[in-house]
């Protein structure tokens, strides 16, 4: 494999190679093991079936925590990036087909996660007992209609977030970039005014706000909570690069909260934008399934290089069952696949069947041609 031979991650390795602990960390966010000692038991009750896969040798404990320390996460992320550019062309794009500017969106967010010790720099103040946790925090870039991310940073959540905002300063002309207040650049916002790509966030707090002019806002557009909307000019009288844009003041009936929202796009009416931003809460729905589905609440290891080697290898295993979930006909919800691959996780079964029918004792009844096969490994395996 060419990150393998890139990251020269099997370098000084005898048994334990990259792919052998791809496919552990794999087995481990499927099944949810919560601890170095359960992924050892779990996997010693499947070794024959694990074998089949190439893995040349099953690992102890302390195998695998000298290689979530030593072996660089960078070989991981470039597997995560190799089978999102494999599997992406079984994402396709799906969108009414009166709302077309769906297939522009690219949604923009981050999650942290509160760490068990002060590994990863976390922000805020120290505690009084002066006991200060780490925390990571996972920067995700997605498409709206692949659901799955396709640029993602990891850093410690003391990072800013605007930090991350430089990944998307090229973007693809016409792409509709959303975020959250918390992403602010003007020079950036100018830049990709003159590249036309759009932009949809809210207006932050500290914002200086010029009016240029007031948009009457017709009966149409107020009963669907857009009460008004002006060109303004953003930033300070000293500042060089002032941003010209869209304000929009919306009312959302369901939370009771007035929102404001700014945009270089003067194209789409005002409540287009405001459900456009509505859209950012797709990633939102990412994250919820990565920590209630997978395993990114226990970590397996104390350092950093294992937080990250974990985290992409959940991504990954999340990016398989999105791709699964996508090509069923009838749609399943993610945690009921989950939980379904989790069960049958080490059975030899046909993942469609078993979604389609997941009752039906049939379709395992194919194992049986597996066996002498499973058995001739078993049997030229060195002692």
């Amino acid at each position: 494999m060419r990150g393998i031979k890139n990251h020269n991650s099997d370098r000084y390795t005898k048994r334990f190679t990259t792919w052998d602990h791809l496919i552990v960390m794999l087995f481990s966010a499927l099944s949810g093991s919560t601890s170095l000692r359960e992924l050892e038991s779990g996997i010693a009750g499947f070794r024959t079936k694990l074998l089949h896969l190439g893995m040349k040798s099953l690992p102890r404990r302390s195998t695998l925590s000298d290689a979530n320390a030593q072996r660089s996460s960078e070989v991981f992320e470039f597997i995560f990036k190799a089978v999102y550019n494999h599997l992406k062309p079984f994402l396709p794009d799906s969108y009414p087909k009166n709302q077309e500017w769906m297939k522009r969106l690219f949604l923009v967010d981050s999650t942290t996660i509160t760490l068990f010790k002060e590994i990863m720099k976390s922000a805020g103040r120290t505690p009084a007992n002066g006991k200060r946790k780490g925390g990571v925090k996972i920067h995700i870039g997605m498409h709206l209609s692949e659901g799955t991310p396709s640029l993602v940073r990891i850093t410690s959540s003391a990072t800013n977030d605007k930090q991350f905002m430089k990944k998307f300063k090229d973007v693809e002309p016409e792409t509709i970039l959303v975020f959250d207040k918390a992403y602010v650049n003007y020079p950036l916002y100018n830049y990709w005014t003159k590249n036309g790509t759009s932009f949809v966030t809210r207006l932050h707090y500290n914002s200086v706000v010029n009016v240029i002019e007031e948009i009457v806002v017709n009966e149409e557009q107020q009963k669907e909570g857009v009460y008004r909307e002006q060109i303004i000019e953003l930033g300070h009288s000293h500042q060089k690069q002032k941003v010209i844009c869209r304000l929009i003041h919306y009312y959302d009936r369901e939370t009771n909260r007035v929102l404001k929202f700014i945009t270089n796009n003067m194209d789409l009416e005002a409540s287009v934008i405001a459900l456009i931003y509505k859209q950012r809460w797709q990633v939102e729905l990412l994250f919820k399934r990565l920590k209630q589905n997978l395993q990114l609440s226990d970590f397996l290891g104390d350092n950093e290089n294992a937080i990250r080697i974990q985290i992409w290898c959940n991504l990954i295993a999340d990016l398989l069952l999105t791709v699964i979930r996508k090509g069923l006909r009838k749609k399943k919800a993610y945690s009921n696949i989950a939980g379904l691959v989790r069960i049958h996780l080490m059975n030899y079964v046909k993942i469609i069947e078993l979604l389609l029918t997941p009752g039906d004792p049939s379709i395992f009844s194919s194992n049986s041609y597996l066996y002498p096969q499973q058995m001739a490994l078993k049997l030229t395996t060195p002692p």
